[in-house]
């Protein structure tokens, strides 16, 4: 999974060819951990398609600031370097 930060994401996200689906969480928080592991198994099945990416918000704090991240877990899927869907929370497998 990728890491992204307050220096990199902007051109990650631009220059992407695929979609980059986001997981914006803190290493604190519980519903965070849950959310990650799910991730990273679906990041093995559509990795083809999608380029799957995180930002910690406590080490990111303008990029999460400009996507108003709160609460977290945040997922936002990015296309064309704008955002076009959202899901907050952790969510099961399925």
């Amino acid at each position: 999974m990728l890491e992204l930060t307050d220096e990199n994401f902007e051109k990650e996200i631009s220059n992407a060819k695929k979609p980059v689906l986001v997981d914006f969480f803190a290493i604190w928080c519980p519903p965070c951990s849950i959310l990650s592991p799910i991730l990273e198994k679906i990041e093995e099945e559509f990795k083809e398609k999608v380029i799957f990416a995180k930002v910690n918000v406590d080490a990111a704090p303008k990029t999460s600031q400009k996507y108003g991240i709160n609460p977290i877990p945040t997922v936002i899927l990015f296309k064309g370097g704008k955002p076009i869907s959202e899901f907050i929370g952790a969510r099961p497998e399925d």
